[in-house]
């Protein structure tokens, strides 16, 4: 087989096990490993991310839906405003340059590194009340709020959101820890259409190689979802972070030197 095919694999599998455990952090991964690993040029890169991420979010939520693990109209509201602002998300990420998008990508990574490693000694309650129980006027306007937020990142830098997202259903909406994960996956899956049909506007995709890493993101998905009772998230979360501070710094200096160069 193609190497470059084997790293597509592989990519979409590091993104469906991320996706599966934590309903989080994938796509954080995926834009790196599609550039710097595969070869994929950035705005192909964000493309085929935002659609191995929605077909996997998908995939994962139906599996949690089984659980009763997804609000489906919490997951409506959210990513009604996500979808808008995802398409313009996707429209900004025209005016701006290739490496220019790569540094601010490994800058996001660094924040998203720091934030993930300092909530790792705060423990957030499962709680059983909130907008997973009665979704108010209230829950509403804050669901639309941050799902437009969400959304302009989402187009713009071909990610899910999962890592907003979770938190923001936890802390803000009070969702169970484990209903956050489902609903979140479902918000994904949705929000990440603005930005698919955004992008595509303005640029094509390689079909087999998109379907190479759909498949590997389907099998991690798979696992993923299996691993999620079983591993410790603490110590999941500190690797995760770490990594991704890792390979946010790594980007940061690469992309710098060729912008002052």
């Amino acid at each position: 087989m193609d190497l470059q095919l084997v790293f597509a694999l592989l990519c979409g599998g590091v993104v469906g096990v991320m996706l599966g455990t934590t309903g989080a952090g994938g796509s954080m991964l995926a834009i790196p490993l599609l550039v710097y690993l595969v070869g994929v040029p950035v705005q192909e890169a964000i493309v085929i991310s935002l659609m191995v991420v929605g077909y996997s979010a998908l995939f994962g939520a139906w599996r949690k839906s089984r659980d009763h693990h997804v609000k489906g109209r919490a997951a409506l509201v959210f990513s009604s405003t996500g979808l808008v602002g995802a398409w313009i998300g996707a429209l900004g990420h025209t005016l701006i340059n290739e490496n220019t998008i790569l540094l601010l990508f490994g800058l996001l990574m660094v924040g998203v590194s720091a934030w993930s490693l300092g909530r790792r000694s705060r423990s957030i309650p499962d709680q059983t009340e909130g907008c997973a129980r009665q979704f108010s006027i209230t829950c509403v306007s804050r669901a639309l709020s941050i799902g437009f937020g969400v959304g302009i990142l989402t187009g713009f830098f071909g990610i899910g959101g999962g890592f907003l997202i979770v938190p923001a259903l936890i802390g803000v909406l009070g969702f169970p820890a484990s209903m956050a994960v489902g609903t979140s996956l479902m918000i994904i899956a949705l929000t990440t259409i603005g930005g698919i049909f955004g992008h595509l506007e303005m640029v094509s995709v390689e079909l087999g190689l998109t379907a190479i890493v759909v498949t590997g993101s389907l099998l991690g998905i798979l696992a993923g979802t299996s691993l999620s009772h079983k591993i410790d998230h603490r110590r999941f979360t500190t690797a995760f972070g770490v990594m991704t501070g890792i390979i946010g710094t790594l980007m940061i200096l690469e992309n710098l030197s060729h912008l002052v160069m």
